[in-house]
């Protein structure tokens, strides 16, 4: 027999509001359809239920049962975010999972009982860890979707499998929502609660209220139209969030990504502003490693925010990251240990935000034959480097980028004197030279003559001259 664990939140959207702003938590709080006084409230939380406002109420009347009252927008968006949030909870446990319409997430309890001590267990993993996220859920094991929802909602944590219709007798007929015109009948025949509709002949009920009448009759059974169909996982994580003012400041945006961010830990990150000019503003947010740590994200999101400010104030903001495992670094017996992840990305940020994001990253051969000629590609942390061979050349060039324009007296066409910018003297040494061409066949042809000069500075250069002109390129260390 199947083992079905359910997840849900309680009044979602009350609990979506309050997980995106947490100021809300035990307020008298009500969500709106729409904005003005005729809106209909859609959804209130227990202290605004306790002062008397109901969905269906206009938002005048509303205020005017409770002076005190709340009133925001519903927000689809960060809904979304919350279900999203509780499949992430539930797929640390199980991998067949599947999330309804309602915000609630199924799971297939068998496959996670080697993780937790029993059905009980793996409840309580399941409200814990979706506390650490955010999100006061309830969950419960039974034998179909069906049984563990209403077992859910009504506060019991596992159903032995054989004592399901005993379960669900006692509930009454309301937790099922059945039409107002199927709940009138049902009434008229004296049918107050699941046992009573669960004893009922399904086609006797079908024939009198059709096909949703039998459908009600079949989940008082606690039987389900459908097994559990898992759906795919994956894809970017978002958190998102509408905002009652617009922002037109970056510190008060900050101090609203500080939230999203302390619930996300990323490999890459992209940031999406809804502005109150009816535009959207898209951004990447790269990062060099895979990390949960808070202020890495917000100097990452801030420098780049500092480069590209919005063109206009912000009504939205929507955080979307792609989850990825941390990477193990190995590390050498011999050579030093390198930067944390989290520092490394925060410094990779400041660069791209200072020199432009194509001119930050680790260089790559291009294919020329230009002498010098390097590329840009991203940066990966990767193993670390080989030493040095006892028996390899010592002898290192350290490139100037770009060439150094230098002045060269020469005799005989030797060069005799250089003078430069930071160096100078006699030529007491030389080699070559040495001519490079290529890129003939283009637009970027070059033809130089390479020198290698000792000077009486005491430092040995590599100089070139092209078209006339002479250049220093490199000096030997």
């Amino acid at each position: 027999m199947p083992r079905i664990a359910c997840l849900l939140v309680p009044d979602l959207p009350v609990a979506a509001a309050c997980r995106a702003d947490p100021d809300l938590a035990g307020r008298p709080l009500a969500l709106s359809a729409g904005t003005g006084t005729h809106a209909p409230i859609v959804a209130a939380a227990a202290a605004a239920r306790a002062r008397g406002v109901r969905a269906g109420h206009t938002v005048a009347q509303a205020r005017a049962i409770a002076a005190d009252l709340i009133v925001r927008p519903r927000d689809e968006a960060a809904e979304r975010s919350a279900v999203r949030a509780l499949v992430d909870v539930a797929a640390s446990l199980a991998s067949r999972i599947e999330a309804a319409a309602d915000g609630a997430v199924f799971l297939d309890a068998a496959g996670a009982t080697h993780l937790v001590p029993g059905e009980a267990g793996l409840a309580t993993a399941l409200v814990a860890r979706a506390a650490r996220v955010g999100l006061a859920a309830r969950a419960a094991v039974g034998g179909s979707m069906t049984v563990a929802r209403l077992a859910a909602l009504h506060g019991a944590e596992v159903v032995p499998a054989g004592t399901e219709l005993g379960f669900l007798a006692p509930l009454p007929l309301a937790c099922l929502a059945p039409p107002p015109e199927i709940a009138a009948t049902l009434a008229r025949w004296g049918i107050r609660r699941l046992g009573d509709l669960a004893r009922l002949p399904v086609a006797e009920v079908a024939t009198r209220l059709g096909p949703a009448g039998a459908v009600l009759v079949r989940t008082a059974r606690g039987e389900d139209e459908r097994p559990l169909a898992p759906q795919a996982l994956g894809g970017p994580l978002e958190e998102a969030i509408g905002l009652e003012h617009a922002l037109d400041a970056l510190e008060p945006l900050l101090f609203v990504l500080r939230g999203l961010v302390e619930r996300i830990g990323v490999a890459r990150l992209g940031l999406a502003l809804g502005l109150d000019d009816r535009s959207r503003d898209e951004r990447p947010v790269p990062l060099a490693a895979p990390t949960r740590d808070v202020k890495t994200l917000l100097t990452c999101l801030r420098v780049e925010l500092e480069a590209r400010p919005p063109r206009a104030a912000v009504e939205r903001v929507v955080l979307a990251a792609v989850p990825e495992a941390v990477r193990a670094a190995q590390l050498g017996l011999f050579s030093p240990a390198g930067p944390s992840p989290e520092r490394l990305a925060t410094t990779l940020a400041r660069l791209a935000a200072l020199c432009g994001a194509d001119r930050v990253g680790a260089p790559t051969v291009v294919d020329s034959h230009r002498p010098g000629a390097a590329g840009v590609e991203p940066f990966t942390l990767g193993g670390a480097p080989a030493p040095p061979s006892a028996n390899g050349c010592r002898l290192v060039v350290r490139a100037l980028r770009p060439p150094r324009p230098v002045e060269v007296f020469a005799d005989r066409d030797r060069p005799d004197f250089v003078r430069g910018e930071g160096l100078g003297g006699r030529v007491v040494g030389a080699a070559g030279p040495w001519r490079v061409a290529g890129g003939w066949w283009s637009d970027g042809a070059f033809a130089r003559d390479y020198f290698d000069l000792e000077l009486t500075d005491g430092g040995i250069y590599r100089c070139f001259r092209e078209n006339g002109r002479w250049f220093v390129d490199g000096v030997y260390d």
